[in-house]
């Protein structure tokens, strides 16, 4: 009998420090302090001391998502990836941000490998990463098979998949288990398909015994059980660690027991990852300290149909530009903000992207079949055809819909300025960035002003930022 620990992070998404996370105590969502990079790495150190079984590996979406990591696209974490003890990851559609050329530059300079079955180069037909390794824990041998987000080159903008082709990743996973038959004790999946995704293939692809799934930042308590393998993620944000420790005995798992650890203020830290994070900062102390606003609403984007977040970018939006209506993509990412102050810091943890603002005008026809498409990428009964984020993030917009309807009927009611939509009237729609609307890309009008900017003005003429509490997506 044998026992060994995997630990899971995934969606990290650049919070490299401790930050708010938000837990809901209740009915009432509650902030605390969690997280960063100085308190994972001493508690995964700490762990590998007492034990040499320890299977530490990374979920994806590493490289983006806080001003350091975007402005550097990406190289500013590398001292701190390098003090990691990580043993494997699998890049996140996220990690795709600064291209091909320099996606593998990062993957390079990494002490641990980088892992994607399902992702090949245009040019020569091979797969971009290596597919798989195996590790040998004390004679057990753990075949570990990467799975990168196969939709990229549909859902983010184009310069995250030139060169690349994507694949749903089933046959290939399906190989690489064949592969690893005779030669590996345990199959595990280190995937960034997101947890519908991953529950599926594990019905699809016999053989696999664990599934550390990414993505979707669920906060997974128990494993879930399909086809024999053992599904979990682990929240987003550098927040949380899976743990999952295994006992191997005769050929199988025999027993296992998890636990979803919450990083919080109680863990000590790892004093030198401590300072090479207060290094990267330092860097950005003028935005981290430079308050561009203030919010009475704790802003968050925890809820599905819509979050103040959110309605703080699309508020802005409209209040630029004289349109009907202003849209933000469904983004998952980002620490929440206490009310209080904004720092400029903090604008672009909320839209690290800081995409170009566009107008678009677009008929009540197209507007409703575009609603109905994000409906289905966000609810579709097929786990692959689930695509988006969250909802579409509006301001200007009252939407009722039944989430269970079928593809192209769930809108039950859609108002715009408070009217009844016309389907033959034109609207005029203000957005930003190429991941919004993307097929739309040949009618927007971009304007050569950024989104933060927007923001800070906004703020300026607004004062101090109110969310509306009233509800204006709702699923019935």
């Amino acid at each position: 009998m044998k026992k060994l620990t995997f630990i899971q992070q995934n969606d990290t998404h650049g919070s490299l420090d401790l930050h708010h996370e938000l837990f809901w105590k209740e009915n009432t969502p509650e902030l605390r302090k969690t997280g960063g990079f100085s308190r994972i790495s001493k508690y995964v150190k700490d762990l590998k001391a007492q034990n040499d079984n320890v299977l530490f590996l990374e979920g994806g979406d590493l490289f983006h998502g806080t001003l350091p990591l975007v402005a550097s696209k990406g190289e500013a974490i590398l001292p701190a990836l390098k003090e990691m003890q990580l043993d494997g990851w699998v890049p996140g559609n996220w990690d795709f941000a600064y291209g091909k050329d320099q996606l593998a530059l990062l993957a390079d300079r990494l002490p641990f490998p980088t892992l994607a079955c399902n992702v090949m180069d245009k040019e020569t037909k091979d797969t971009f990463f290596k597919p798989y390794f195996i590790k040998d824990l004390h004679g057990v041998k753990v075949g570990v098979i990467g799975l990168t987000y196969p939709y990229v080159d549909e859902t983010m903008p184009d310069s995250f998949s030139a060169g690349l082709a994507f694949s749903k990743g089933v046959e290939e996973t399906r190989k690489c288990v064949d592969e690893l038959k005779g030669h590996a004790d345990i199959v595990l999946l280190l995937s960034h398909m997101g947890l519908p995704l991953d529950v599926e293939l594990a019905a699809l692809v016999d053989g696999i015994d664990i599934i550390l799934s990414g993505h979707s930042h669920d906060r997974i308590e128990q494993p879930i059980t399909v086809n024999g393998a053992l599904v979990v993620q682990a929240g987003s944000s550098a927040s949380f660690l899976g743990k999952l420790d295994v006992t191997f005995e005769n050929g199988k798992i025999d027993d296992y027991q998890y636990e979803l650890v919450a990083i919080d203020e109680s863990f000590p830290e790892d004093e030198k990852m401590a300072r090479i994070i207060a290094d990267i900062l330092e860097e950005y102390k003028q935005e981290r300290n430079n308050v561009v606003g203030s919010t009475e609403s704790l802003l968050h984007r925890m809820t599905l149909n819509e979050a103040p977040m959110d309605k703080l970018i699309t508020d802005a939006y409209l209040h630029a530009f004289d349109c009907d209506l202003a849209f933000s993509h469904g983004w998952r990412y980002g620490t929440p903000i206490a009310a209080g102050d904004i720092t400029e810091y903090d604008l672009h943890t909320i839209i690290p992207t800081n995409p170009e603002m566009f107008t678009l005008e677009m008929s009540g026809e197209h507007l409703l079949m575009a609603l109905e498409k994000n409906l289905e990428m966000v609810f579709s009964r097929n786990p692959f055809k689930q695509k988006g984020g969250y909802i579409l993030r509006s301001s200007g917009l009252f939407m009722a819909f039944k989430p269970y309807n079928p593809e192209g009927n769930r809108i039950q009611k859609l108002l715009i300025g408070g009217q009844e939509i016309n389907l033959r009237n034109n609207y005029k729609i203000a957005g930003g960035g190429k991941q919004l609307f993307r097929g739309a890309e040949a009618d927007k009008t971009y304007h050569g002003v950024y989104a933060i900017d927007v923001i800070k003005q906004f703020l300026t003429d607004k004062g101090i930022f109110r969310a509306d509490n009233e509800q204006k997506i709702l699923s019935i």
